[in-house]
């Protein structure tokens, strides 16, 4: 690692402060002044085919329907958070039957099925199969 002479750093201020300056970049992506419209057409219904269609013919604009597939799916990852909260458990159903059928379930106690085995293990000796369940 290099370190740099003490009268370096001002110079760094500088290029900081220029860059605070410079205009926002401009989207990445041409439908991005139209991501409102998609988003509204794909709500009612209309496909990606369908859209890519009228923006050819509306629009001027030729674009894939895999193009605007992509583009909705990766600005629909910031909402699937927020859009799929469920409520609480106890508020969503306090009385409901399936969850009274539940919990009828989960207080019956278990027995475990106890299977006979198929063989006997002795140390020192090899393993053998059974006839009788385990018993020789």
């Amino acid at each position: 690692m290099i370190l740099q002479p003490p009268s370096a750093l001002p110079e760094s201020c500088q290029i900081i402060a220029g860059l605070a300056d410079l205009p926002p970049k401009s989207p990445r992506s041409k439908l991005e002044p139209h991501r409102d419209l998609i988003r509204e057409l794909r709500r009612k219904g209309q496909t990606y085919r369908d859209v890519a269609r009228l923006f050819q013919e509306r629009l001027g604009l030729y674009v894939a329907p895999s193009t605007l597939h992509s583009f909705v799916k990766v600005r629909a990852k910031h909402r699937k958070r927020a859009q799929f909260e469920l409520p609480p458990l106890e508020a969503a159903a306090a009385g409901s039957p399936a969850l009274q059928r539940v919990a009828v379930l989960r207080s019956k106690p278990t027995v475990p099925n106890a299977k006979p085995a198929r063989f006997v293990f002795r140390e020192n000796e090899p393993l053998t199969l059974t006839d009788n369940g385990g018993e020789q």
